[in-house]
């Protein structure tokens, strides 16, 4: 997924509901520099955003069933990273099932003219 910087982009990530299954846990990681970092939860006691910079800048559907994609807005230099969706179910004889999608984020500078970045090689004298 290509984002521009200062736009919204959405991290897709979806599944087919099936009979017998809940929905338990949905979390967003982001990994980068080897470092990876749990952005956003949603469990029983509701959606929790756990990485200050990403706080009124992501959100996941709430009301449809089947899509956990994260929308990401105002994107920043550096959202860029490997972004993966986990989710996990409860059956109805109480096992647990864990599905996870990685996707790539690239985060891109609008596309520039060249001259408009030019800037002068020597200061100008009044």
């Amino acid at each position: 997924v290509t984002g521009t910087w200062m736009d919204s982009t959405t991290v897709p990530c979806t599944y087919v509901p099936t009979e017998g299954f809940t929905q338990q846990t949905l979390s967003w990681s982001v990994e980068r520099d080897s470092s990876s970092s749990t952005i956003f939860r949603r469990d029983d006691s509701g959606d929790h955003i756990l990485l200050s910079k990403f706080r009124g800048r992501v959100s996941v559907p709430k009301h449809s069933p089947g899509d956990a994609s994260l929308l990401i807005e105002n994107l920043e230099m550096p959202d860029s990273g490997h972004y993966t969706c986990q989710v996990i179910w409860r059956s109805t004889d109480n096992s647990l099932i864990t599905e996870e999608v990685t996707t790539v984020v690239k985060v891109g500078e609008v596309n520039p003219p060249s001259s408009s970045w030019e800037l002068p090689s020597s200061p100008r004298q009044p």
